[in-house]
């Protein structure tokens, strides 16, 4: 059983700006891009040791279960922390917090993630399937509506009044600013 969330322990300002929640963003991608080199050189020593995956899904899979889920996960789990940030949030002043100024339960943070991770897994399917091969009109709509659920989540980032992005909206969380 979850423990009950606590009460914010910072004091806790405005809705975090559009902007600045990209600039975080941009911070925590480049973090995963070195977990995503990490993951394509485990991938090169598979090749190696002629462990290679031998189906596109094979592919997908390994993706999925050494970035996908790592990286959701970690997200996750950061923002359900003391900090109730990523390195890009802390960086910026940011927390993630419910819609009443509280810490996250593990349960919301990882629903959170599991809605903002989603496209990205949307589209390294269709892009893996694609990229081997695959005419399958599915796998372009697969790229499409992942495309599409990015831009969306966006656009609602930049209209809604707290500048909730989609994920925000379906877990009923919100992005912060707090005094340091």
């Amino acid at each position: 059983m979850e423990p009950v969330t606590q009460p914010a322990t910072r004091s806790i300002g405005p809705a975090a700006g559009a902007l600045t929640r990209i600039k975080a963003a941009a911070i925590d991608l480049s973090i995963v891009v070195g977990w995503a080199a990490f993951s394509g050189a485990i991938g090169g020593v598979f090749r190696l040791l002629d462990l290679d995956f031998h189906t596109p899904t094979a592919w997908d899979m390994y993706a999925f279960a050494t970035l996908v889920a790592p990286v959701a996960v970690t997200s996750a789990l950061l923002e359900a922390s003391p900090r109730q940030a990523t390195p890009g949030k802390r960086r910026l002043g940011l927390t993630v917090v419910d819609v009443e100024g509280r810490r996250l339960t593990r349960t919301r943070s990882l629903a959170r993630a599991a809605v903002k991770f989603v496209p990205w897994q949307m589209a390294h399917t269709a892009v893996i399937q694609l990229f081997a091969g695959s005419t399958a009109t599915g796998y372009i709509v697969l790229s499409i509506a992942a495309q599409t659920l990015v831009v969306a989540s966006i656009l609602t980032m930049v209209v809604d009044s707290q500048h909730r992005a989609l994920h925000d909206l379906i877990a009923g969380t919100q992005v912060v600013r707090v005094d340091r």
